[in-house]
Formats: structure tokens, C-alpha cells, sequence
């Protein structure tokens, strides 16, 4: 049985980081930190090659007989002959995509292009760490090889031979320029960076980008005898230097890197210590994947994409090993089943990701529900754990679905309230986690995503970029351009933890906290009302000093602001939200210019607006979050009650909205919440 992750969910994690705030485990290898002496790796000749695999296999007769004779380049034609028998090229659909074929016939010629960026000119003369673009991420790209997808595919569909010789001579230069001997080279730009193309994240995405592409481009004439023995020489590089000099930490490129680290062993079982390199890994990974990813089932550092990545992997790993014969942990198979179980759970009306952390957003779907971004990996999940829910989930089979249909991760301090699973769903996300393992996330605990009236209402700035554009990234990561609370404007501290899960069908509750600052505990309080509208209280519970200001910020579009009313709403022509707080709200509400960033390198002006409170801590907000159908203002009304005692462990209120009044309440110490119409 295969396994597969759809190429638009490994597409959603943009660039896996290598820039300066995602340092984790660099210390851990000296080559890389710089710390003691680098260790000393020398790149195999390949003059050595045969040596290096197992001839007694049957299969490598031929093999063998030309290599006792001392005929090497006999050898390895017969090593060829023996690969393309074993990796048979398919016939040729007709079906040519122009896009990639352009694409394609740019590397033929050197012309390269990564991201949001305009293509470059490389020239004969390779300098592949060429940083054409001021982006750390381009460099990254060619190094891990981003290249050979296109140039495979368009060998694929046509056959022609200056596709295979471009990745022949791409590939031959780049091995001739990187020995392993200067595998701890510093980059002319990114001096922090010791060893930036050995690097561990860029040697495993590499090897899987290899070992993807050969079986198809050993058929080009331009694949030798002798680029063969070069070829496999580069491979047992790439398996000594990640076997000796491992990412060593517990973060997504361990992962990656390990991933690659397989698929050598797995693609070339020729290779004498293929199994030993099996056994190797499922060794470190076991364990690395229990510790990156929480009891319920979500990846360390809150990011979606990062998530998508770390589970494709995870699960093209325990393939292989399966194949090898070899025992998965069962501990590793529970994590990995808890990774879809909170994809089944988070997964956004349109089968994304809340955009927390350096997570993007597809905002042009295309009509086939099948292309959305997590419709492969629902299904997939289905395949591997025959678990019909998740292909339920994915085809919105509503047969097969609760009626329950919010889920929490407490562990991981994610939520998903939600009405219904399907187009028409009320569906707000919410993030309030423990620190993460890496930069990937964002000081923006108890901030949330509001979808409703079948579009996005309330978004989360995104991340924007990693490399370019210092300043902008930096712009996009501050608390206050999150849906949550500030004290001074300045950043907060990630430290969230759950106090309240309350699920039932007329009623929704969660109640997070978050140690925000020196002095100040910021907790949220969240009901989400007969699946129709939200009540959110929040406590700033301590005595540090300092203005305090609740943030919101809207989709893109026009909104309309009542300072004295002290509300804001969007004003779109079908579906919109209102956020209010009421006349006798003890604070001021201003306008704010925000960003909303989808995708790497994009992002579109949006408003925000931004509730300051008129006492210092400890204080509290009363706000009503209110999606509708339609254009006309909804009538609400609420009021915490008199006496109301911040940082209670019991708290009641009123609301009034559509028409009807009710009381809602949640104890923390009895872990209840409640909602009483007013003759209950």
C-alpha cells in the first residue's frame, strides 16, 4: 500500500526556515555552530564506488563479473542496464503541461526562479550561491535541488534528450562544486552559516529530490556509465554526512533530513549498508517525532504547513520501513494517527489551515473540492488508518460526520468552534499555546480566525515573508496586529495553557490563558451562542501598569467604525461581522491600517481597529462577535454585571442578540459552562 500527501499540501509550507530566528540545534553540531573542532568528511571517489555495494545480490551478476575483470566502466553499464530495467519508463501520457515545459526549458538554458521573484540569469558558469533575489530562501531552493522536478517532468512527457543532459550537467556541476570536505563552508552572504549546502534540512530535501528523479532520468541518453558512478558517489556522501553529522535537535528538519536519509536507503538497496541506514533512522525518528509532536496529535510549532510537512514525511518513512521489514513503534504510529486526527479537527471550511504562524492560505480554490489543500491528506489518512471519517471529511460526506462538530487539541492550545462541517458553517479557530520549538510561530496567544456566510471575516496577518524583507516580517510577527491583548503595544510572551473545554450543541465554550507580561495574565473566555454567534470576555488579571489594548482586524475590504458606539463591522454585500462592545464600554475605539499577507512575498493592505480600556490591570472587555447574512446591523446588547470580580473562577453575564436574551456562565473549578434562557 502507498502513501501519498497532495502536492498542494507539501506546497502550503511556502520554505522550510534557514534563516536567522530558527536557529534550534545549531549548537548541538559543531560544523554547523561553529563550537570545537568541525568534523572531517571526505566525499567518496567514484572510482570507489562498486565497493561500496553489495555485488552477491543476484541481480548485480553482471555487475560483479565486469568488476573482477577490472573492468569498472563495465560495471557500471551494467549497473545502468540493471537500473532502467528496474525503474521502466512509462509510456508517454501526451498530455504536456506548457507551464512546467517553460519552465523546464528556462534550466535547460540557466534561468532560474524561486518565490514571488523574478527569474535570474545563472550563465554556464554556476555560482550556486549566487543570492540574486537578497533572499536566503532562494539560495536554499537550488540548493535542495528545486530545479530537477520540472526538468524530470518535462523528460517524462516528451522524451526529448536536452532535458535529461540539463540535469546531468546541472547535477555533475553541483557535486564537482560541493566536496564533502568543505562541507562546513561559509556563506559569502549568510556568514552565520556554516556549512549553509550541506546544511541538514537542504542535504535531506536534496536526497529525496534525487532519488525522486532518477528513476526516470537514468533513461536519458545523457545519464553514462561514468555519470552513474559519479551520481551514486554523491548519494553515499549524502548518507555519511547526515549519519555523522545529524541535525541533532527535536524540530522539523530533523525530520526532513531523516526523510532523505531513507530514501537512499530505500531507493538503492544495492548499497551494502542500505539496511544498517534503515535500522539508523527508524532509531532516531522514532523518538524525535514523539517529542515534535504533542499527545494530541499536533506538531510543536503551531505552524500548519510545518504540520503537513513533518506528517508527509513521517508517513513516507514508516512506508519504507514497512518495506525493509522493519517494526515501526507503535508510539510512532499513534503520533502519526493523532497528526491527521487534528487535521480532521482544525481543518478550516475551505480544507486549510488557520493561518497561525508562518502558515499560507489558497485563496483562489479551483471548484474541484479534490485540488483543496487538505483534501489529500484526509484521504490519505483514511487510506492508511482506515478511518472513514477522514475521507468523510474530505468529500463532506455529512453521513459519516457528528453532529458534534468542534474539536480541541488542549495540549497544543488549539480549537475549532464550528456549527456544521459543511459551505455554510459558522467556524472561528483559536490559538493559545505553550512556547514552541522553533520560530515558526507567533507572540499572538488567544488570537483567533473568524469564517462565515461562506468567506473569511476576521483573518490573521500571516507571516509574509522569511528572507527578503526583514522589517515586514518582523511588522507581521507583533502581538498587536493579532486578534488579542497588548499591554503597552508591546509584544507578548507565548506561555498559554487551557483552563476550559465545553462542548454540547447548543453551546460552545473554551477559556485560555496566556502569562502575557511581566505582572499580567491574559485570559480569554470564549461561548460560542446556539451555533450562531460568539461572547468574548477578556481579563487582564495582574498589576502591571500600562495601557491596555484589545486588537481585531478584518478580511480586506471596506469597514465601517462607531467610536461613540464602540463597534466596527465589515460591509460586504453578503455575509459580514460585527464587533462590538457597546456604548458604555469603558474604552476608545480607533481605526487601524493593518496587513494581510496569504502567501510568501504577499500580502494587501486591510483594517484593523483597536479597543483601548480606560483603567490600567486589572480590567476586563466584554466583546460580541457577531457574523450574519445580510447587510442590515444586528441589534445586540451585553453588560458584565455589577460587583463583576476579574480573575474569578466563576463568572455570569447576559447577552442579548437576534432576539433573544440569555445567560451564559463558566467555572473553572467545576469545569462547566452554561447558557439559560430567562425563564430556565
Amino acid at each position: 500500500m502507498r502513501f501519498r500527501i497532495g502536492h498542494r499540501v507539501a506546497g502550503m509550507m511556502a520554505a522550510a526556515c534557514v534563516t536567522a530566528w530558527c536557529l534550534a540545534g545549531l549548537a548541538a553540531n559543531p560544523a554547523r555552530a561553529g563550537e570545537g573542532a568541525p568534523v572531517e568528511l571526505r566525499s567518496l571517489s567514484p572510482d570507489d564506488i562498486l565497493t561500496k555495494l553489495d555485488l552477491e545480490r543476484p541481480e548485480l551478476a553482471g555487475v560483479k563479473a565486469a568488476a573482477e575483470k577490472g573492468d569498472e566502466l563495465g560495471a557500471l553499464g551494467a549497473l545502468l542496464t540493471h537500473y532502467r530495467a528496474r525503474f521502466p519508463l512509462a509510456e508517454s501520457s501526451g498530455k504536456i503541461n506548457e507551464a512546467n515545459r517553460r519552465v523546464a526549458d528556462d534550466v535547460v538554458h540557466r534561468i532560474f526562479q524561486w518565490g514571488p521573484y523574478e527569474p535570474a540569469q545563472y550563465g554556464e558558469d554556476m555560482r550556486w550561491d549566487w543570492d540574486p533575489r537578497g533572499d536566503i530562501e532562494w539560495v536554499a531552493a537550488m540548493y535542495r535541488f528545486h530545479w530537477a522536478e520540472p526538468l524530470e517532468q518535462a523528460y517524462r512527457e516528451t522524451r526529448d534528450g536536452k532535458y535529461a543532459k540539463a540535469y546531468v550537467d546541472l547535477t555533475r556541476d553541483w557535486i564537482a562544486k560541493h566536496p564533502l570536505e568543505e562541507h562546513a563552508k561559509v556563506h559569502y552572504v549568510y556568514e552565520r552559516w556554516r556549512g549553509f549546502a550541506w546544511l541538514d534540512i537542504q542535504t535531506g530535501i536534496r536526497a529525496t529530490r534525487l532519488c525522486r528523479s532518477f528513476p526516470v532520468m537514468v533513461h536519458g541518453e545523457a545519464f553514462t556509465p561514468e555519470f552513474l558512478g559519479v551520481f551514486l558517489a554523491s548519494l553515499y556522501d549524502h548518507q555519511v554526512k547526515t549519519e555523522n553529522l545529524p541535525m541533532n535537535a527535536v524540530h522539523n528538519k530533523a525530520v526532513f533530513e531523516q526523510r532523505g536519509f531513507v530514501n537512499i536507503a530505500y531507493t538503492f538497496p544495492e548499497f551494502k549498508e542500505s539496511r544498517r541506514w534503515m535500522e539508523l533512522a527508524m532509531d532516531r525518528l522514532s523518538g524525535n517525532l514523539i517529542a515534535q509532536v504533542t499527545p494530541d496529535g499536533v506538531q510543536r510549532e503551531w505552524s500548519g504547513g510545518y504540520h503537513s510537512g513533518v506528517l508527509r514525511d513521517a508517513v513516507e518513512i514508516m512506508e519504507r520501513m514497512e518495506a525493509f521489514g522493519i517494526k515501526v513503534p507503535e508510539a510512532y504510529r499513534d503520533r502519526v494517527r493523532g497528526m491527521f486526527e487534528y487535521i480532521y479537527g482544525i481543518a478550516t471550511p475551505d480544507l486549510g489551515y488557520p493561518m497561525f504562524g508562518d502558515t499560507a492560505r489558497t485563496i483562489d480554490l479551483p471548484p474541484d473540492r479534490a485540488q483543496w489543500p487538505l483534501y489529500a491528506t484526509l484521504m490519505q489518512g483514511a487510506e492508511v488508518f482506515g478511518e472513514p471519517k477522514y475521507a468523510a471529511r474530505a468529500t463532506l460526506n455529512l453521513e459519516h460526520l457528528p453532529r458534534q462538530a468542534s474539536c480541541a487539541f488542549r495540549d497544543a492550545g488549539m480549537y475549532a468552534l464550528r456549527n456544521a462541517w459543511g459551505p455554510e458553517q459558522i467556524y472561528l479557530a483559536l490559538h493559545c499555546s505553550p512556547p514552541a520549538i522553533s520560530g515558526h510561530d507567533q507572540p499572538d496567544n488567544g488570537t483567533f480566525e473568524l469564517y462565515a456566510c461562506g468567506r473569511w471575516l476576521m483573518t490573521d496577518s500571516g507571516y509574509y515573508t522569511y528572507g527578503h524583507d526583514v522589517e515586514g516580517r518582523n511588522w507581521h510577527r507583533q502581538t498587536r496586529v493579532h486578534q488579542t491583548l497588548t499591554l503597552d503595544g508591546k509584544d507578548a510572551r507565548v506561555d498559554g495553557k487551557p483552563l476550559l473545554w465545553h462542548a454540547a450543541p447548543d453551546l460552545t465554550a473554551v477559556a485560555v490563558e496566556n502569562a502575557s507580561y511581566d505582572g499580567l495574565v491574559h485570559r480569554r473566555t470564549v461561548w460560542f451562542v446556539d451555533g450562531r454567534y460568539f461572547v468574548v470576555l477578556d481579563e487582564a488579571i495582574g498589576g502591571a501598569p500600562g495601557a491596555l489594548d484589545l486588537h481585531f482586524q478584518f478580511a480586506p475590504g471596506d469597514i465601517n467604525v462607531h467610536g461613540a458606539e464602540h463597534w466596527a463591522r465589515t460591509r460586504f454585500d453578503d455575509g459580514n461581522v460585527l464587533v462590538w462592545q457597546g456604548p458604555d464600554a469603558p474604552v476608545s475605539l480607533v481605526e487601524e491600517d493593518g496587513w494581510y499577507a496569504w502567501s510568501y512575498g504577499h500580502r494587501t493592505p486591510r483594517k484593523a481597529v483597536r479597543f483601548r480600556h480606560h483603567a490600567q490591570a486589572p480590567a476586563a472587555y466584554l466583546t460580541l462577535l457577531v457574523p450574519w447574512q445580510g447587510t442590515e446591523t444586528p441589534v445586540v446588547t451585553a453588560a458584565l454585571p455589577e460587583g463583576f470580580e476579574i480573575g474569578a473562577g466563576r463568572v455570569e453575564l447576559t447577552v442579548e442578540a437576534f432576539g433573544k436574551t440569555c445567560t451564559l456562565g463558566r467555572d473553572l473549578n467545576e469545569q462547566r459552562a452554561w447558557c439559560a434562557g430567562p425563564d430556565e
